[in-house]
């Protein structure tokens, strides 16, 4: 059967909020701020965000605690920095659900092994992600929300194509890949349970016939 062109209605502009700096260059500001939240992302991963300090930051940053300012407002500014970061490192994995020439069963195969291997090797980001949200700004935290519904229609959409190409049997697109982006990162959430019993091929293994059972891929096709 052809492949099944949907169109993507997904927001033009998502974690574009504007973070006030001092400093008029625009590529030495953008320098700075992957500088400071790069240092500030094992902070909050090691320490949460309420214990990180300004001060720790600009310290592990290499950056003097007065130029710090130069380039931030405060603590918050660099909270939605680290969501705008790894929001971005994740819309890299779903722009690939766009690929309309390879196999559909293979690329979503290949799209959950490779998140589930990039959530494996960063675990304490991943739960930092999802318990951290309650201290941002309201109108970052509406820019973050965005940016995570903006996944979950790429991944919806992507199965919606898969169900009229024939290949996928799904009666609502939208809940299943809520549900697939919750079993992506459910080694961060519970992997104190879960990594204890199993190796992490046979973990990526199962949570991959898992995800190819909820969108109703046959048995022949999983192989």
């Amino acid at each position: 059967m052809p492949k099944m062109r949907l169109k993507n209605t997904m927001p033009n502009k998502i974690l574009n909020r504007k973070i006030h700096a001092q400093v008029a260059n625009k590529k030495l500001v953008e320098a700075r701020h992957k500088q400071i939240f790069t240092a500030a992302i094992k902070l909050f991963s090691d320490r949460g965000f309420q214990s990180t300090t300004m001060r720790g930051i600009a310290s592990t940053a290499g950056i003097n605690l007065s130029q710090l300012y130069n380039y931030i407002s405060s603590k918050d500014d660099i909270l939605y920095l680290f969501y705008k970061h790894s929001y971005a490192q994740w819309m890299h994995f779903y722009d690939r659900l766009e690929d309309e020439e390879k196999d559909t069963v293979e690329l979503l195969k290949d799209l959950v092994k490779s998140m589930l291997q990039y959530a494996h090797n960063k675990p304490k980001e991943i739960l930092t992600l999802y318990t951290e949200t309650r201290h941002l700004k309201h109108d970052y935290l509406h820019s973050v929300l965005d940016a995570e519904s903006a996944m979950i229609k790429k991944l919806e959409y992507f199965i919606k194509r898969g169900t009229k190409e024939g290949v996928f049997r799904v009666n609502d697109p939208f809940i299943i890949a809520n549900i697939i982006q919750y079993l992506i990162v459910i080694e961060a959430l519970r992997g104190w349970s879960i990594m204890e019993k199993y190796t992490f091929n046979k973990y990526a293994n199962l949570i991959t016939d898992i995800i190819l059972d909820l969108v109703g891929v046959k048995n022949k096709q999983k192989d």
